[in-house]
C-alpha cells in the first residue's frame, strides 16, 4: 500500500509521513495511530465516535479487500469505468429495445396479412361451391333437354326398322349400280342406230309367226307389188336390207357439223 499524504490520526491528528509510523483501521472506519490505541480500552471502545470496535487492523497489504477499496489511490477510475459500463450496457439495452419494437410491427403487420389471407380462403370456398353448383345446375339442365328431346323426336329406327333398311339398300345397290357414262362418237351412235333396227324386225317377224302358229293361218310373205295393187303404201321406217358400215369410209367422210 502506497503512502498518502491525507491518512492522519482522527485523534492527534499526525500524518502518515512515511511508513515507520504505523496507523490502524477501526470497524467504525476511524483511523488511529499507535500512540492513540492506547486509549481504546484494549481495542472496544473508539475514543473518536465512542462506538463499539469489533475489529481493527493495521493499514498495509494484510487488509481485506474491501477495506482496501477505501483507499484506493484514484477513485475517479471507478466513475471512468462505471460511466464506459453504462454507456455500453446503455446502447445494447436500447438496441434491443428497437428490435423489440420492431418485431412488435412485424408482428402487427403478419396478423393482418393473416386476417386477409384468411378472408381471401373464405371468398374463394364460396366462388368455388357456387361453381359447383353452377356446373351441377348446368349439368342437370343438358340432361333434362335430352331427355325431352329424345321423348319428342324417336328415332327412325325404333319406328320403322323394314323401312330404314330398304332406304339403306336402295342406297347401297344405286350406289354400286352406278355406272359412268360412257362418251358415244357419231360412228358409235350410227352403227348403234343399225343393231336396233335389225334387231327391230326380227322381233317383228318372229311375233308373225308365233302368231300364224297359234292360229293355224300361215302367213305368206308379201312383195311389193301386193303391197302396191293393194295400194297401202310401207309405213316401216326400217330398211329391208342392212348393210354394215365401214370405219375406213366413216372416217373418209366429213362429219356434220351438230345444229
Amino acid at each position: 500500500m502506497s503512502v498518502q499524504r491525507w491518512i492522519h490520526c482522527g485523534l492527534c491528528n499526525n500524518l502518515m509521513v512515511n511508513n515507520e509510523t504505523k496507523f490502524y483501521h477501526l470497524s467504525c472506519t476511524d483511523i488511529l495511530c499507535r500512540s492513540c490505541m492506547g486509549k481504546t480500552n484494549r481495542g472496544t471502545i473508539c475514543p473518536i465516535c465512542n462506538g463499539t470496535v469489533r475489529h481493527f487492523s493495521e493499514l498495509g497489504d494484510s487488509m481485506g479487500r474491501r477495506e482496501k477499496m477505501l483507499y484506493h489511490t484514484s477513485p475517479t477510475g471507478f466513475y471512468q469505468i462505471a460511466s464506459q459500463t453504462l454507456v455500453f450496457q446503455q446502447k445494447h439495452r436500447r438496441n434491443l429495445v428497437q428490435a423489440i419494437l420492431k418485431a412488435r410491427d412485424s408482428l402487427h403487420r403478419l396478423d393482418e396479412l393473416e386476417t386477409q389471407i384468411r378472408q381471401k380462403i373464405v371468398e374463394t370456398q364460396k366462388r368455388y361451391e357456387n361453381m359447383r353448383r353452377f356446373r351441377r345446375t348446368l349439368q342437370e339442365n343438358m340432361r333434362q333437354t335430352i331427355t325431352s328431346s329424345d321423348r319428342r323426336n324417336p328415332p327412325a329406327a325404333s319406328l320403322c326398322p323394314a323401312a330404314t333398311g330398304r332406304i339403306t339398300q336402295r342406297r347401297i345397290s344405286t350406289a354400286t349400280s352406278f355406272v359412268r357414262p360412257e362418251l358415244v362418237t357419231p360412228v358409235q351412235s350410227q352403227r348403234r342406230f343399225s343393231t336396233d333396227s335389225f334387231n327391230l324386225v326380227n322381233s317383228v317377224k318372229m311375233s308373225q309367226m308365233n302368231y300364224s302358229n297359234d292360229s293355224g293361218i300361215g302367213i305368206t310373205p308379201s312383195s311389193n307389188n301386193s303391197f302396191g295393187s293393194s295400194g297401202r303404201p310401207i309405213l316401216s321406217s326400217t330398211p329391208k336390207t342392212i348393210t354394215p358400215f365401214r370405219a375406213e369410209a366413216l372416217a373418209q367422210r366429213p362429219l356434220r357439223a351438230k345444229l
